[in-house]
C-alpha cells in the first residue's frame, strides 16, 4: 500500500461517510471533513505557520488564500498559545486537500499526511510559534 493510498484512506475515515469523502477527494481534490472526530486543527496566521512548518512533524495545510496554515493535532489537544486558534467540535469542518495536492492553486499540503495517523504535537507547535515570535 502506497503512502498516498494510506493517506487517502486515513483522511476519508474522518468523515461519517468515508465513501463520500473519497468521492470528493477523487473528483475535486478537496473534501470538507469534520474536526474533532479523528483530529482537530490549530489555525495560525499564514506568516507564522510558514515560519515553523518545516520544524514540525505531522500534517499541515496551507489554505491557498494567503491567510492561514492549519496544523492537524490530536482531538485531546489543549491549546493556550496566543499564536493560533484550536478548532474542533461538532460544528467545525475543514477543507482538506487530497494527499498528493502539494502545490497551489487552492488549498494544499505543506506537510502531507502519510496515512500512519501521525499528527502535529501541539506542545511542539506552541513552542515553535513562541520561538518564531521572539525572533521577530
Amino acid at each position: 500500500m502506497s503512502d498516498t493510498y494510506a493517506a487517502r484512506a486515513w483522511l476519508a475515515a474522518a468523515d461519517p461517510s468515508p465513501e463520500h469523502a473519497e468521492r470528493w477527494l477523487t473528483n475535486t481534490g478537496v473534501a470538507l471533513l469534520p474536526l474533532g472526530n479523528t483530529w482537530s486543527a490549530v489555525k495560525t496566521e499564514e506568516r507564522a505557520g510558514l515560519r515553523v512548518v518545516t520544524d514540525l512533524d505531522g500534517p499541515a495545510i496551507h489554505d491557498g488564500t494567503g491567510r492561514a496554515v492549519y496544523f492537524l493535532v490530536p482531538t485531546t489537544a489543549e491549546w493556550t498559545s496566543a499564536g493560533g486558534e484550536l478548532l474542533g467540535g461538532p460544528s467545525c469542518w475543514l477543507g482538506v486537500p487530497a494527499p498528493d495536492r502539494t502545490e497551489p492553486p487552492g488549498v494544499y499540503w505543506l506537510n502531507p499526511p502519510d496515512g500512519s495517523g501521525l499528527l502535529v504535537d501541539p506542545r511542539d507547535l506552541a513552542a515553535a510559534l513562541g520561538a518564531a515570535e521572539e525572533e521577530r
